[in-house]
């Protein structure tokens, strides 16, 4: 029994006798990787190997909030421009996806501060509606924002005169006439650079004084997109 207790005592002691000679190697290589590589590097490749490690866990994404609705910056909704740029507000970093009647039409990065733009922008002839999206860098996605609907025309609107006709000739009388004519009933109507009603079907009747002899006429309709039809008259009045 003693002599058991003996070989156990002495396998012990040279198990502990190894761990300190290789504790001492350890500690002597440690000193010369110091003394060649300096203290700086070492502490970098050990900072090298932490993070190899790290890279082997998995990645947790927190971020599950999405971002607001993207709002667009619009102060006309009818233009006569076939191409124009479209600008707002969004989440800042965010990627924001614009749909022109329902197709895609790209996507940019919103700025640090949030604003993002959509340099030319070709207009389809009549409606264009746009709405767009905002997707943050943990993939979440916004709710759509409110449509914008911009009208694109480069056409006049129509214009009639019915009375009075071109080198009319009116005598006696005060001098007083009637024009009379149509439009679109949303343009705007002048004579004279005077404003003029225009009924909801587009009819217009505006009474004006003639001066003595020759009178231009100049007759303007200008639309919501802002071209115009011009059509002018010279009246002669002989009291």
């Amino acid at each position: 029994m003693a002599r058991s207790f003996s070989r156990l005592q002495k396998l012990e002691e040279r198990r502990n006798l190894i761990r300190a000679v290789w504790l001492i190697l350890g500690s002597v290589a440690l000193v010369a990787l110091t003394i060649t590589l300096g203290f700086n590097i070492l502490t970098k490749i050990f900072l090298f190997l932490g993070n190899v490690n790290s890279t082997n866990k998995p990645v947790v994404n927190t971020d599950v909030i999405p971002p607001g609705p993207p709002t667009f910056f619009t102060s006309f909704e009818a233009t006569n421009s076939a191409v124009i740029t479209l600008s707002g507000y969004a989440e800042p970093g965010a990627t924001v996806y614009l749909t022109q009647n329902t197709q895609a039409k790209g996507n940019v990065v919103s700025t640090q501060d949030g604003v993002f733009q959509f340099p030319g922008i070709k207009l389809n002839p009549g409606l264009n509606s746009f709405s767009a999206v905002a997707m943050d860098a943990a993939g979440n996605r916004s709710q759509p924002s409110v449509t914008v609907e911009i009208t694109f025309s480069d056409k006049g609107p129509d214009l009639k005169i019915t009375v009075p006709t071109d080198k009319q000739i009116i005598s006696g009388g005060d001098g007083t006439i009637r024009i009379t004519g149509s439009t679109d009933p949303d343009a705007r109507l002048t004579v004279n650079d005077r404003v003029v009603i225009v009924s909801p079907s587009g009819n217009f009747n505006y009474s004006l004084v003639l001066n003595q002899g020759d009178n231009n006429l100049v007759i303007t309709a200008t639309d919501t997109t802002g071209n115009q039809t011009q059509k002018s008259l010279t009246v002669t009045y002989n009291p």
